[in-house]
C-alpha cells in the first residue's frame, strides 16, 4: 500500500473521556484514504515556537469504506501535540502521511485472539471491528478485547465493543479499571491492571495469538509474562504508544 502526504481538515472533534479528544478528518485533495486496520497516520505541524514536529496516531475509523480519518489523542500536560490538537476547531488543516505500520490482523485462524491495550491503545482494536466480527462468524474464533485504564471515565468506546459483543456471542470486551474502587461496576467491567486477565482467561499458548498495543510499561510486563508463560514470540504482536 503505497505511502501518501496529504492535508487534512478537520471536520468534526469531540471529548469521549475527560482527556481524550476524538478528531475526525477528510483529505482536502478529496481523495479515498485507504488503509488496513491497525494502521496509523503521522501528523506534522508548527510549534508555538516555531519547531516543526511530528507524531503518530492509530487510525480509530470504524470503516475501511469511510471517507472520514479519525483518531484519539490523549491530554498529556504541557505536550506540544497535546496543545495543537486540542487547539484545533472544525475547518482548520494540518499535513499528513501514511498509513504507516504492521499491528494489522493476518491470515490466520487462532482459536482465540486476544486483543489487549491500554488507553488510546484501544484505538486500532476499533478499527477492526468489522473484521473481527467477520472472522467469529467466517471461522467461529473467539476474541477478547481488554481496555485499561485508570477509571471508569476513561473507558473509550465501549459502545462500540459492547455493540459488537450483543451480535456475536465469542465476542468478548472488558475494561480494567487500575485506581478504581470496587463499587458500581459494570458488568464488563473490573478493577486491577489489564494484565490481570491473563490468569482469569486461562491463556493458552497452543491456541492464542496476543496483540499488545498502548504504554510502553504494559507491554513489557505482558511480553515477559506471555513468555514466561510459553507463547512464542511470533504469537505476540505489539505496538508500544508514547504520547506528548
Amino acid at each position: 500500500m503505497p505511502i501518501k502526504t496529504f492535508t487534512l481538515q478537520l471536520e468534526w472533534a469531540e471529548m469521549i473521556t475527560p482527556n481524550v479528544r476524538h478528531l475526525a478528518f477528510r483529505t482536502v485533495e478529496g481523495e479515498a484514504f485507504t488503509f488496513v486496520p491497525g494502521q496509523f497516520i503521522r501528523i506534522q505541524f508548527t510549534t508555538t515556537d516555531g519547531h516543526e514536529l511530528k507524531r503518530s496516531y492509530s487510525i480509530a475509523t470504524i470503516s475501511s469504506e469511510s471517507d472520514l480519518i479519525e483518531f484519539a489523542a490523549g491530554y498529556v500536560e504541557g505536550g506540544p501535540a497535546t496543545h495543537f490538537l486540542f487547539g484545533l476547531q472544525p475547518g482548520d488543516t494540518m499535513t499528513a502521511s501514511g498509513p504507516f505500520g504492521r499491528l494489522i490482523l493476518k491470515d490466520e485462524q487462532p482459536k482465540r485472539l486476544i486483543l489487549v491495550a491500554t488507553s488510546t491503545g484501544i484505538t486500532p482494536y476499533r478499527a477492526m471491528l468489522p473484521e473481527l466480527v467477520a472472522r467469529i462468524q467466517t471461522h467461529n474464533m473467539e476474541i477478547h478485547v481488554l481496555e485499561g485504564v485508570q477509571y471508569k471515565r476513561d473507558v473509550m468506546y465501549a459502545n462500540d465493543f459492547l455493540a459488537a459483543a450483543k451480535q456475536q456471542a465469542n465476542f468478548h470486551f472488558h475494561a480494567h479499571l487500575s485506581r478504581e474502587k470496587e463499587t458500581d461496576l459494570d458488568d464488563y467491567e473490573s478493577c486491577g491492571y489489564v494484565q490481570t486477565s491473563f490468569d482469569t482467561l486461562q491463556l493458552n499458548p497452543e491456541t492464542d495469538i496476543i496483540y499488545l498495543c498502548g504504554n510502553p510499561n504494559m507491554i513489557d510486563n505482558a511480553f515477559e509474562d506471555l513468555k514466561a508463560r510459553n507463547f512464542e514470540i511470533k504469537n505476540i504482536r505489539r505496538e508500544k504508544y508514547i504520547s506528548n
